[in-house]
């Protein structure tokens, strides 16, 4: 489908010896030895398509010309407003570069964390290596399921910006979609990334990594709360809204789960896409707080100005389009399961051969 520079195909091994690698009926858990760092390495791939989406559509945005915007014209000398001025346009566009850029942030995040760990442990610091590796094994399965569904994402928009132009091979994009769909598949499914974060990394841990996650989350929202900027502080009240909310519904999950353990496979999907969009919302926080601070001190040039209040922008548009999806998330994942379980397989479909 995508992704030819991959040596990927099927291979059959028919009589061929194997010999087994470590400890008998322990394979998976060797395994997470490195996979945390390789499942990082697939969130980047959702970040750098991302990324390419993005930069093409912006290109193609600015340069055609589709009826005027509704607000008045933006370029009465030319024959029509670029598309770029459209708000629908806008909202493709503003969807892009929040995911690139604020999946960039926590990739970087991730790959701090591997740098520490592998410190501590160069260091003798065991105590250290593991709280670390704990923090990074949590984070992990956010990314990698989150990021990659969210490079799907801005990839389909960009082929939607190109309008019918985005479906033809000649103008690129559609090979960012075929790309990066393969992301949500290797270094397992995005369904396995949520079974993984909400079975193994809370509950099986008794909920302590969400704990501790959340209490970051609102360690980074506190001096904020009071800013003198009035976006920033209404921002950082809505992401520690969301931090508390984010370690109820856990609660609440795990109630349920304990009578019905289909509860965790059944909503875990939505949990991480719940904690995906908070997580997001995060490093735009820290970055808009970070821009502000630059630009408040008054140094450097109009361009960087301009980047700054870019920033602040993206961060806005965050917390008022992409944050809000967590109220589907959270509804879906608190909704009764019956409706998942109840239905005969026999029953889905009555047109083939059973």
């Amino acid at each position: 489908m995508g992704c030819h520079g991959s040596p990927t195909c099927q291979i059959e091994f028919e009589d061929a010896e194997g010999w087994l690698i470590g400890t008998p009926n322990r394979g998976l858990n060797h395994m997470f030895t490195f996979i945390n760092t390789s499942r990082v390495g697939t969130a980047v791939q959702g970040v750098a398509a991302a990324e390419r989406a993005f930069q093409h559509s912006l290109w193609y945005c600015k340069e055609r010309r589709s009826m005027r915007a509704l607000s008045g014209a933006k370029e009465p000398s030319a024959v029509a407003d670029a598309i770029i001025h459209h708000p629908a346009v806008r909202t493709m566009l503003l969807t892009q570069k929040a995911i690139a850029e604020g999946g960039r942030s926590m990739v970087y995040e991730c790959a701090m964390l591997a740098d520490k760990m592998f410190d501590a442990e160069k260091a003798g610091d065991d105590a250290a290596a593991k709280h670390i590796d704990e923090r990074l094994a949590f984070l992990t399965p956010i990314l990698k399921g989150f990021l990659t569904e969210a490079g799907k994402e801005a990839a389909d928009l960009a082929i939607q910006a190109y309008g019918g132009h985005g479906f033809i091979k000649d103008n690129k994009v559609e090979q960012v979609f075929r790309d990066v769909r393969i992301a949500a598949l290797w270094e397992g499914t995005t369904q396995i990334q949520a079974l993984d974060l909400l079975g193994r990394k809370v509950m099986l841990q008794k909920l302590k990594p969400i704990a501790e996650h959340c209490a970051a989350l609102r360690g980074l929202c506190r001096p904020l709360l009071f800013s003198s900027e009035r976006g920033l502080r209404t921002r950082a009240w809505s992401l520690l809204g969301h931090a508390l909310e984010w370690q109820l519904l856990t609660y609440r999950i795990a109630m349920r789960a304990a009578t019905d353990k289909e509860w965790i496979a059944a909503s875990s999907v939505d949990y991480l896409m719940y904690g995906g969009y908070v997580t997001l919302a995060a490093h735009w926080l820290r970055m808009e707080a970070a821009a502000v601070r630059a630009r408040s001190a008054g140094d450097g040039a109009a361009e960087e100005r301009a980047f700054y209040d870019a920033k602040v922008h993206t961060s806005a548009f965050v917390f008022d389009k992409l944050l809000p999806r967590t109220r589907s998330h959270k509804a879906s994942m608190l909704a009764p399961i019956s409706s998942v379980m109840a239905m005969d397989p026999a029953h889905f479909s009555f047109d083939h051969a059973q």
